[in-house]
């Protein structure tokens, strides 16, 4: 798996460029890639850090949103000034890939009146095409070790690093995950943030090859429990502990075939 080099955006002026770097454009293979880390990431918590892959340069961004507050989504681009992150996330047209919608959203739309549009939930993906049971989702570090075809050093090399990284971030281990808004960010969660990040782009590729040699009623499946994921942000009460951990019942319930309808 290459490895891209990464850039910090912190000011409004290295917003502004990133936006113009942003494509737009319609295509077959999503090109925008995001993971959110923050100090519980939700309605109730912050967010931090967004990370950012464009595949089509390929780079990884991490925008800076604990700094830059409001300005890291309302700054327009230096090419088009309307165009802003937050009109990015919001545009019908434009896949945003992540893995597990529900706390990322949930967080933009409570603290930044952001609601992203287009979503490409990995986490749906992963358990449509599992061919064992649908009970429980699994999370991207799971994911990524199951269906990682690294090589053995490369592989342990991902694995140290989440490791370090989790050390900083648990509370067992005199972790916190303030952390993340430590300036400069330390190595150790850098490395951690772009490692998750760059986990999308394959783990799309993969889970779209399967998808598309299954049952067609999978992908309506997957665009309707999407829609619930974005749309949980408006309400009220919103399910925690081993309830979110549970596989939507549609997927439970559907045949496991593979079989692509003729």
């Amino acid at each position: 798996m290459a490895q891209s080099q990464h850039t910090f955006v912190d000011t409004p002026e290295a917003v502004a460029m990133l936006l113009s770097l942003t494509p737009k454009e319609i295509t077959s293979i999503p090109s925008i890639y995001i993971d959110l880390k923050g100090a519980n990431l939700c309605r109730h918590g912050s967010i931090s850090l967004l990370q950012l892959f464009i595949s089509t340069i390929p780079h990884t961004y991490i925008l800076d949103v604990h700094t830059l507050g409001q300005s890291a989504f309302t700054t327009p681009s230096l090419i088009d000034p309307l165009t802003t992150f937050k009109t990015i996330l919001e545009e019908p047209s434009i896949p945003i890939v992540c893995y597990d919608i529900r706390s990322y959203n949930d967080a933009l739309y409570h603290l930044y009146s952001v609601s992203i549009s287009n979503v490409v939930d990995l986490q749906l993906y992963e358990v449509a095409t599992r061919t064992g049971p649908r009970t429980l989702l699994n999370g991207l570090s799971r994911t990524t070790k199951i269906y990682s075809n690294l090589p053995l050093q490369e592989a342990q090399k991902w694995e140290q690093s989440k490791q370090r990284g989790a050390q900083l971030l648990n509370p067992k281990k005199g972790g916190n995950f303030e952390v993340f808004n430590d300036r400069p960010l330390p190595k150790e969660i850098l490395d951690y943030c772009l490692q998750d990040v760059r986990q999308l782009p394959w783990l799309w590729q993969y889970f779209n090859q399967k998808l598309e040699k299954m049952d067609q009623r999978w992908k309506a499946l997957i665009e309707t429990e999407t829609q619930a994921r974005i749309a949980l942000c408006r309400e009220e009460y919103v399910a925690e502990g081993r309830q979110r951990a549970l596989a939507p019942l549609s997927f439970r319930n559907f045949p496991s075939h593979i079989i692509k309808n003729s």
